[in-house]
């Protein structure tokens, strides 16, 4: 028996908008909050780890805050996935620093959570009416 079958089953009320899970194509796992900030921050400029959390910081209003051990973990997985990619660049003290930057399948990957996301809000404001803006 197939798992939409058993789900459809196990719930005898089916909403008219219906999104059960043989409705849905999700393809790729969803990004989480921290990559789709850090993402973001890199759609802007190529920055470097500090950097990155002040943009966050900054981008969020101060309501999302990025600490050094979340962006790095999160930094490895999207660098594994070849959702961004990162350079050294040399300082005028000679130091060097290392940079990230967003790449062209980080882009895609953004651009295609942001309209998951967007589709998302539109069936909560489907079903639960017109979200407040300001308290949503």
């Amino acid at each position: 028996m197939r798992t939409d079958r058993i789900f459809r089953q196990a719930l005898p009320y089916k909403s008219k908008d219906d999104i059960s899970i043989c409705d849905m194509e999700v393809k790729e796992k969803p990004l989480s909050s921290a990559s789709v900030h850090i993402l973001l921050a890199l759609a802007e400029s190529n920055l470097h780890g500090y950097g990155i959390m002040q943009s966050v910081k900054r981008q969020s209003g101060g309501k999302y805050k990025l600490g050094p051990g979340t962006l790095y973990a999160n930094l490895d997985r999207l660098l594994a996935s070849g959702l961004v990619g990162e350079t050294e660049r040399k300082m005028k003290d000679g130091e060097t620093r290392r940079e990230y930057r967003l790449t062209p399948s980080g882009e895609k990957a953004l651009r295609l959570e942001i309209r998951r996301l967007r589709q998302v809000v539109d069936i909560a404001r489907t079903r639960l009416g017109r979200l407040d803006e300001t308290g949503a």
